[in-house]
């Protein structure tokens, strides 16, 4: 299974060549809420990694949310090669919490289908939950 290379510099050197199914997940969805949370244009080296204002898609509520789900795909299948296949779907309407949530499934290299949920807030911030791995149940 492949590493992210964050995960190679700053984590323990992995025990062995292969890691379990769980934390391979974990670092996926670790990788995610950072590039979710990341603003485009915050790293110069990578003008495009990361979302843009998030202020400007809650102006255009709730017409916004379908770019923004088109947005989160590009980013993953940029900057996110553990996964492929990856689909992006809204989940429900813009509630009065005024959170965005999307439901993110992909294929992840030699594990399969997992999904995550991501909840964006006005204020800015993303999480980003695991929905299910492969045989994990979350």
């Amino acid at each position: 299974m492949s590493l992210a290379l964050f995960d190679i510099l700053t984590g323990p050197a992995p025990e062995s060549a292969t890691r379990s199914a769980s934390s391979a997940v974990a670092s996926v969805q670790a990788h995610l809420r950072r590039l979710f949370n990341a603003r485009r244009g915050s790293l110069a080296h990578l003008p495009d990694y990361g979302l843009p204002d998030i202020g400007v898609i809650y102006e255009n509520l709730p017409y916004s949310v379908d770019e923004l789900a088109r947005q989160v795909c590009r980013l993953i299948e940029v900057y996110e090669p553990r996964l492929s296949a990856v689909r992006v779907r809204r989940l429900g309407t813009v509630g009065e919490d005024r959170r965005i949530r999307l439901e993110i499934a992909a294929r992840l290299v030699a594990l399969g289908e997992v999904r995550f949920q991501t909840v964006f807030e006005s204020a800015g911030v993303a999480q980003v939950d695991i929905r299910g791995a492969g045989g994990l149940h979350a």
